[in-house]
């Protein structure tokens, strides 16, 4: 059943619509196994909607598809990239170099993108200051523990040559993709919709298997859990018959996935509040006191990188709460906790 699963990520090609390939390619050590990579033949060229890591992996990949479609990488006219995330952008700058292709990316992640391509070890070294302000240093110092000896990470998220910011309208030969700006993952995140053909390109908008994380990128954003929950309510009554995702088999039903996913962190955000205590709880203590995965996994149980995303996506549905004045934040020498407003505390400035 296990290995059902994750049959999607099988490597090869399946063709979901006419002029439309589906080419997982391999994250390999990452539990998310694969992306999916969507190859769209168009009457002057081809577009690729994500693109994998830069990695040998995605490469051979790429060229093994192009080859089995009679083509090469030379005929790639746009490259899309649902977001920032190397595993969407990562081997964009190499197609590109092969092909001469534009690069887009949604202008909400412009930020982050500037903030990697400026100084790397600086906007990595703001993740280790948000775990402090969630009061999670000691995630932090695991982190900091596991990359001592790790060669460095040159990858670099390439600058596109155009942004999109949600409302264009994509003509890529044949094709007419609206863009829409679905923030949440991501703040620049985008999801392309196809109406002749009822297709959703979701990226990690809307997922088959697993919930999108949240809160976790940097620099730091406003209300990545407010902005998601609008976006689902964007898309829900948009008429797919088919909804292409980024991790995971094509799938239908969308309206029936977005209330699923909506329902997830409505609970979510009820169990938060019923965690806080009375003289009120840090994220990080949220997110020790939640069970997480499908196998209601303790927090001791996740590895350092996921007790990360957990405490970011507690730090979410806790910000929301404070939005909602269900909870307070409080915070004192660079850290947060927050409250039951029923308890009488007082917003602090600075949040």
């Amino acid at each position: 059943m296990a290995e059902d699963r994750y049959r999607w990520a099988e490597p090869g090609l399946d063709e979901v619509a006419d002029g439309v390939f589906r080419c997982p390619l391999p994250l390999p050590g990452d539990a998310l196994r694969a992306v999916n990579s969507y190859l769209l033949r168009g009457d002057r060229g081809w577009t690729f909607i994500d693109c994998g890591w830069d990695r040998p992996e995605s490469r051979a990949g790429l060229e093994d598809a192009m080859t089995h479609l009679g083509s090469s990488l030379r005929e790639v006219s746009t490259i899309f990239a649902t977001h920032v995330h190397r595993d969407h952008l990562g081997a964009a700058g190499w197609i590109r170099s092969e092909s001469g292709a534009w690069l887009t990316l949604g202008l909400g992640d412009r930020d982050t993108q500037l903030a990697f391509a400026g100084d790397p070890a600086s906007a990595r070294r703001s993740s280790l200051d948000r775990l402090h302000y969630c009061s999670a240093e000691d995630v932090a110092a695991l982190l900091v523990e596991e990359a001592r000896g790790r060669a460095e990470d040159s990858w670099v998220p390439p600058a596109p040559d155009i942004y999109l910011k949600g409302g264009e309208l994509l003509l890529p030969g044949g094709f007419e993709l609206q863009v829409l700006a679905t923030p949440g993952h991501t703040r620049g995140h985008l999801c392309l919709f196809d109406s002749s053909r009822k297709l959703l390109f979701a990226g990690d908008h809307v997922l088959p298997q697993i919930t999108p994380s949240l809160g976790v990128e940097l620099p730091a954003g406003d209300s990545p859990l407010a902005r998601f929950m609008e976006s689902l309510e964007l898309v829900r009554e948009l008429p797919a018959e088919l909804v292409l995702p980024a991790h995971g088999p094509t799938f239908q039903g969308l309206r029936g996935r977005v209330d699923e996913l909506l329902d997830h962190h409505r609970a979510r955000l009820n169990s938060c509040l019923e965690v806080v205590s009375g003289r009120g709880s840090t994220p990080r203590q949220v997110a020790e006191a939640l069970p997480w995965t499908r196998r209601r996994k303790r927090f001791s149980e996740l590895d350092p990188f996921n007790q990360m995303l957990a405490v970011f996506e507690s730090e979410a549905h806790l910000l929301v709460l404070a939005e909602r004045a269900q909870l307070v934040a409080e915070i004192s020498d660079g850290s947060v906790r927050y409250l039951s407003a029923a308890s009488g505390g007082r917003p602090t400035a600075g949040q």
